[in-house]
């Protein structure tokens, strides 16, 4: 076997080897020569849901996205100049017309002896449709927040920050478009001016430290309740006193994929609950004060009523021992009808000093005159009507009309006995 034929048989094997690989590879693998397909297998070409046989001899580019063409020649141009490494991405027209997208990787061989475009692509339509509608669901979790009254922030499951409403923003005095898109507890820095996990983490992940810093902290199922003072963010002078609820973010499948916080300020609230404990300990203060106040001023009341009772008691002994006993010798005396009278009508007044019947009648009566308090307790001793104006030194009509009066102020009818009633309340 000459030299040219052992050439050619490695010629042929590398053919059938290359075209073994194209037709069995998992990847779109075509070969582009003068802008042309020269070689394209079955996967390559169903992309555009062409055969391999629609394909071959076409202009690579007809199937291009007309919007597309010019990025996409030039990526390719950079990674053939190796200026690019990484996969380039552009979209397809298929046959049919519908849109689809390519992800591609190129390099320079040689082809039956001519240079030659190797390309290795994949459709990617479905990861950038899953893509396009993550976006969406973002965009529209982001416009649902937003105008939540509660500052509300979101992280996804590797601790992106991928929400920030306009609440957060006025709360912590930092902008949406500074923040997104950080790690590494960045925005844990407005509220605790160090980095550092918020209930937002240990909701998803348990924390025995940094839960301890927390004043409340209340995990009830998959939510985390949370209030705290925060040295980053200050309220009338003093650190802000916040309460907070964190929970996971669930995928469509039931699946983690981050987690939500809102955060309120209630550092007003908390002033106004501390002014109150402080009022309602000053009130218990002065109500201990007052208990004691009124517990001296009740100890000096029945000390005042004991004197008093001690004052009445000897009052009621002298005039018992020492002025009735001088009436009784003046009444013993030789004196005309005048006097007489008068001695007795004093003695009926000594007598009614020690009667407890007109203390009870004056206490009770509040609206009795003293002269009506006389007058009840001489008809109470049996005394008519003429005696009394005798006693009195008034006529017995007078004593008539004080009857009236008493028996009114008593609230008495007509046909009630007044000695009977007034000798029930001795």
């Amino acid at each position: 076997m000459t030299k040219r034929d052992d050439n050619e048989g490695r010629f042929r094997e590398s053919n059938v080897l290359l075209q073994t690989l194209t037709e069995r590879s998992l990847a779109g693998i075509y070969v582009v020569q003068d802008g042309k397909f020269h070689t394209i297998n079955p996967n390559a070409a169903a992309y555009a849901g062409y055969t391999p046989e629609e394909l071959i001899g076409k202009k690579a580019s007809f199937i291009l996205h007309p919007d597309d063409v010019k990025e996409a020649r030039e990526n390719a141009r950079k990674m053939l100049q190796g200026q690019r490494v990484t996969p380039h991405e552009f979209r397809i027209i298929t046959k049919t017309g519908e849109v689809r997208w390519i992800m591609e990787t190129v390099t320079s061989i040689t082809h039956e002896g001519r240079r030659a475009i190797l390309g290795n692509s994949m459709d990617i339509t479905e990861y950038k449709l899953a893509e396009e509608a993550l976006r969406e669901s973002r965009r529209r979790f982001g416009d649902l927040i937003e105008f939540l009254p509660d500052a509300t922030f979101a992280i996804d499951i590797e601790g992106k920050l991928i929400a920030w409403n306009r609440a957060a923003e006025e709360l912590t005095g930092v902008k949406a478009k500074d923040i997104l898109g950080k790690r590494d507890y960045e925005y844990a820095l407005p509220y605790w001016k160090k980095r550092r996990p918020m209930s937002i983490n240990l909701v998803l992940k348990s924390n025995k430290h940094y839960e301890k810093t927390y004043t409340i902290f209340n995990r009830e199922r998959n939510l985390v309740i949370v209030e705290v003072t925060v040295p980053g963010i200050q309220v009338a002078g003093r650190n802000a006193y916040l309460w907070g609820k964190a929970s996971p973010l669930y995928d469509s499948k039931g699946n983690v994929i981050g987690a939500i916080e809102v955060i309120r300020d209630i550092t007003k609230r908390k002033l106004a609950e501390e002014a109150i404990i402080k009022r309602e300990r000053e009130l218990a203060i002065k109500s201990h004060e007052l208990e004691e106040l009124n517990t001296a001023l009740k100890v000096l009341l029945n000390q005042r009523e004991r004197d008093k009772t001690d004052l009445e008691e000897r009052l009621l002994v002298t005039v018992k021992e020492l002025v009735l006993p001088y009436v009784e010798e003046l009444k013993k005396k030789r004196m005309d009808d005048q006097g007489m009278a008068a001695v007795n009508i004093l003695e009926t007044n000594l007598r009614n000093i020690l009667s407890p019947f007109t203390h009870r009648l004056s206490s009770k009566y509040s609206s009795l005159t003293s002269r009506e308090v006389r007058i009840a307790d001489l008809i109470k001793e049996g005394k008519s009507s003429k005696e009394i104006a005798n006693l009195l030194n008034v006529t017995p009509s007078a004593i008539n009309i004080y009857r009236y009066r008493i028996r009114k102020k008593l609230g008495m009818n007509n046909k009630d006995n007044l000695r009977t009633y007034l000798s029930s309340l001795a």
